[in-house]
């Protein structure tokens, strides 16, 4: 009798165990395995266009009229953890026109490359703020005997932007940002060239660790 005691005791302790046994594995499970689809982590890639507004200067005048055409960027890296990415990103601005006094067409571009940043400050919104520096190059295309004329110099860039996310890996990405050039030697005569870009544009951001 005192034996039955005992393995019926020993039986139900262990009828009793395997409900919670299985609660902790499931829960180790959920900690190792699964991540809310809000989690920013893993590589990603950015690219994008829109409407850029470019204007420059020298260090002895003004800052010349506004000409709007596209803006272009692509954009990839890793994510170091919710609140911040790094990477790099090429930046283009590209402006075709017909020259009034000689007829003929111009090419004038603006173009980067760049180490950026992006700091999101709340881990669940999708609002953030990203910079840059790398270096740039600001110059023109002229259809005939004029060639190609062209400045490289250092690059700097500030914008914000909102994530809004369309699937678990797939993201839209309205952006504002200015990128900003200068280039040559103040001791010119003109001085340095100053150029900067205003860009309102949408980007599709793509995290392929969460297909």
């Amino acid at each position: 009798m005192r034996n039955s005691t005992k393995i019926l005791t020993a039986a139900t302790a262990m009828l009793l165990a395997i409900p919670f046994t299985s609660a902790l594995a499931q829960r180790r499970r959920g900690l190792v395995d699964v991540s809310p689809s809000s989690d920013r982590h893993g590589f990603w890639l950015n690219a994008g266009a829109g409407a850029g507004i470019e204007n420059y200067r020298f260090d002895t005048g003004d800052w010349h009229e506004d000409q709007t055409s596209p803006s272009l960027w692509l954009g990839l890296g890793g994510t170091v953890n919710r609140h911040l990415r790094l990477g790099g990103e090429f930046n283009l601005w590209v402006h075709e026109h017909t020259d009034i006094a000689s007829g003929l067409g111009v090419t004038e571009t603006l173009g980067s490359a760049m180490l950026t940043g992006q700091i999101y400050p709340s881990r669940t919104l999708g609002f953030f703020i990203k910079g840059g520096l790398g270096i740039s190059r600001s110059g023109s295309d002229i259809s005939g005997p004029g060639g190609s004329v062209g400045e490289t110099g250092f690059a700097g860039l500030a914008g914000v932007g909102y994530e809004i996310q369309l699937s678990r890996s797939v993201f839209l990405s309205p952006v504002i940002s200015g990128l900003w050039h200068t280039s040559g030697d103040r001791n010119e005569p003109d001085g340095k060239l100053h150029e900067r870009v205003w860009t309102i544009g949408v980007g599709v951001t793509v995290q392929p660790d969460r297909w």
